[in-house]
This record gives C-alpha cells, structure tokens and sequence, in this order.
C-alpha cells in the first residue's frame, strides 16, 4: 500500500509541476463552466437586441409604439431620423434590425375596420434570423397595446367607422343581412369607445391592459393584407425583410458562417506555430540554427512569416470555398484582401507572444490551447455575439477574433463604409506588432545575440 501511495503522489506532484496540465486539467473546465453559465441566462443580465427605430409617422399609435419599444426590456432602442440610416447601421452590424413606423400607419388605422392593416415595416441582418421571429411577434404584441387608446379616441373611432360603414356599403360581395349585421356592429363599436371615453375622461393615460388570451395574436401576420381576403386579413401589417441584396445576388447563410471559419482556421495556425517554437525550443533546435550566420531576430522573422503565410492559405481556401463552391459574392474585394493580410499579421504576432510566454510544450498545447479556445468562444467562433449577454459582449473586445469576425465581414458580405472598416484593421495590426515584439523577446531570452 506504501508503494501505490508513493507512486501516486510521485504522479501528482509531476502533474502541478506542469502549468500546462494544472490550467487544462482544473482552471480551463470552470472558465468554460462560468463562460456557458454567462451565456445561458447566468448573472451576467439578459441580453437585449439592439434596434435602430425610425419613426416616420406623427399619429398617437406611432408615438406609443415608439415610447412603448424604448421602455421594452427585450430591446435597446437608438433612434435614427431615416430609413437609409437605420438600415446602413443594421449593414455595420451595429443594431440587429431596423423597425420603420411609416407615415402610412395612420391610413391602416382608419381603415382598420374596412380591410385595412396598421403597417410595421423591419429590416433584419441576416444574421440574426433567429431573432427576426422575436422581434415580429413584439411589434404585433406592443401594436396591440395601442388599441385601448384608439378605442378612447372618439373622433379618430367615428372616423374608422364612417369609413367602415361607407367600405361595407360599397361592397359587393356581401347580402343586405350581412350589410345589417355590420351596421349593428359598428354602432355597438361606437356605443363600447363612447363608454371607454367616459370612464377614461384622460386619453394620455399609460396604464396597459391586462394580459388577455384575445389581446395576444397567435395568427402570423400578412405582409400584404387584402379587404377582401378574410384569411389573410390582420390588423397588424409587420413587414419582416432582410438586407437589400448586393447587385441582383441573393444572401446565404455561407456568407454568415464562413468569416466565422475563419475564427478556428487561424486558431489553429496559432497554437500549431507556437507548439513548433516551443519544441524546437525546448529541444535545442533553434540553438543549433543560431550557428548558422543569421540573427535571431532573422530567425523569428522566418518562423512568423511561415505563420503568416499559413493563415493567409487558410483564409484563402475559405473565400474561395465560399465563392466556388456556395456561390457567396464579395461586396469588396480589395478590402477583404486587406482584412485578410491585417488577420494573418495579429495571428503570427499572437503565435510568436504564445511561443514566448510557453516554456515547455506541455503549456503550448495545454494553457496555449485552452486560451485560444476561450477567446474564441468569448470573440464568437462558437456562439455568435448576439446570442451574449451584454457582460460577455462586452469581454469580447478584449478577444482578437471578434475584431476578425468584424474585419472580414465587413468587405465581404455587409459591404461596410470604409470608414466604420478601419477600426477592427488597426486593432488586428496592432495585436500582431505586440505580439511580435513580446514575444521573439521571450523566445530570444535563451539566446547569445
């Protein structure tokens, strides 16, 4: 029993000798613990989804939708003045959608009783099409919490149903009973909106209704709705559409998924670089090539420019896989070829700064692959940004594969403003500069020039 006891604490002390396995083997499964607890609802807040509002209309059920959408807990609300730049915002990746309250939604409200609809116009990234059918059934919800205040009103709710009556009166397509019945309809509707407006003498009031089965749609609203067509027919018109295509060219979802390969392509020259360094290191290789008549800062220069040149074949394969084989387009190719060559140079920097700060393989592949791992989750390589709560969206500035994800999309699907492009490309080359500079000092450390 002396023996096993031995043997097993002769091991265990072998394994906290190694940074590398105390990091993968106890602290990388708690940070992964911690980082999903985050993303799954954890203390860090629920994550709201950004919107960029235009209010187009000057009727009340446009500013109580309006005051309604900033005061909801589902949305952080920027107002824009146009409809150029809600959707240029929604392009940047700045907001998640663009909801337009046109100057049309008077018009649905007064023919609302005649066929009509109120209309709702939005623009999703389509990268968010997860959230498209959360924001649409919002946008009907807090639509519908509009209707007490149209009932309150007394002459905007004479106006619909003059307008009614008169529709209903024209159509030919219902008997004199059904043309009756409407009549009597809409003298109890008018009877029901006198009685509101008696007990509500105050028609600003703010209180909601309370939550009714009736006040809740559960139909899917129509794009077009028809007065004609019952089926069809809703009073909420929510008008959900995607980005305007790039130059007749449908979007696919390649062109979301692909700048995200690239997270993991670069993740893995990283660590396979760094690995290299340190074994070369470690082993004596790279005090045997300080023989030849060749600096050492020559030296790392070569093994960065390895890396750099493995990245950009990796970034390659993936935009020409996109391109030939998916039939994805390229909005800007000049400067995706410039994100690609800033992405290259901040990875082989973060290589040389990894294979500087690893002393023995064991942390390159253990501590060097679980910090890679990590930033890439927090950056978005797994689960995207939007998805985050805001304490994890947040972090992840501090991860270089978010401003990878966001230098690459930039040109070649969201067709970016070089401007709001020139932010993520100076943060990647200063991440490579760092990296170069810190870390050929940690590798150079053994060396005698």
């Amino acid at each position: 029993m002396r023996a096993v006891l031995a043997l097993a604490h002769k091991d265990l002390r072998l394994l906290f000798r190694d940074k590398g396995d105390v990091f993968f083997t106890f602290v990388f499964p708690m940070l992964l613990a911690v980082f999903f607890g985050f993303v799954f609802g954890g203390s860090g807040g629920a994550s709201k989804i950004d919107l960029a509002l235009v209010v187009e209309s000057d009727s009340k059920i446009a500013a109580g939708m309006a005051a309604d959408l900033a005061a909801d807990a589902s949305f952080e609300v920027k107002r824009f003045d146009t409809r150029d730049a809600a959707i240029d915002a929604v392009r940047a990746g700045k907001s998640t959608a663009a909801v337009i309250l046109p100057s049309t939604m008077q018009d649905g409200v007064e023919g609302l009783f005649s066929g009509g609809g109120i209309p709702i116009d939005a623009v999703v990234d389509p990268a968010r099409r997860a959230e498209a059918g959360l924001i649409q059934g919002k946008l009907n919800e807090l639509a519908f919490r509009q209707f007490p205040k149209m009932f309150a009103d007394t002459a905007q709710m004479k106006r619909m149903i003059a307008r009614a009556r008169k529709s209903f009166a024209q159509s030919s397509d219902l008997t004199p009973m059904q043309k009756l019945e409407a009549g009597a309809l809409f003298s109890a509707i008018e009877a029901f909106s006198s009685s509101m407006n008696a007990k509500q003498p105050d028609a600003k009031s703010d209180a909601k209704p309370d939550a009714r089965p009736d006040a809740r749609p559960d139909a899917r609203p129509a794009a077009e709705p028809a007065a004609s067509s019952q089926s069809t027919w809703s009073p909420i018109a929510v008008n959900i559409a995607e980005l305007p295509a790039r130059a007749g060219q449908p979007r696919s979802s390649w062109d979301v998924t692909f700048p995200q390969g690239f997270v993991w392509g670069l993740a893995g020259c990283v660590v396979a670089f760094a690995s290299s360094v340190v074994s070369e290191r470690t082993r004596g290789t790279l005090a045997r090539l300080r023989l030849a008549p060749i600096t050492g800062l020559q030296l790392m220069a070569g093994k960065g420019l390895a890396c750099f040149a493995a990245a950009l074949l990796v970034e390659s394969l993936l935009v020409g896989l996109a391109v030939v084989g998916f039939r994805s387009s390229i909005a800007q190719p000049v400067m995706l070829v410039v994100a690609c060559g800033a992405s290259a140079f901040a990875f082989s920097g973060l290589a040389m700064l990894l294979a500087g700060l690893c002393r023995t393989e064991a942390e390159a592949h253990g501590a060097g692959r679980g910090a890679i791992l990590i930033l890439a989750l927090v950056g978005g390589g797994s689960i995207p940004l939007f998805f985050m709560p805001p304490l994890l969206r947040t972090l992840s500035f501090g991860s270089p594969f978010r401003w990878v994800v966001a230098a690459v999309e930039g040109p070649f699907w969201r067709d970016t403003p070089l401007a709001d492009q020139v932010t993520p490309l100076v943060v990647l080359m200063a991440i490579g500069l760092f990296g170069f500079i810190v870390g050929i000092r940690g590798i150079g450390r053994p060396f005698g020039r």
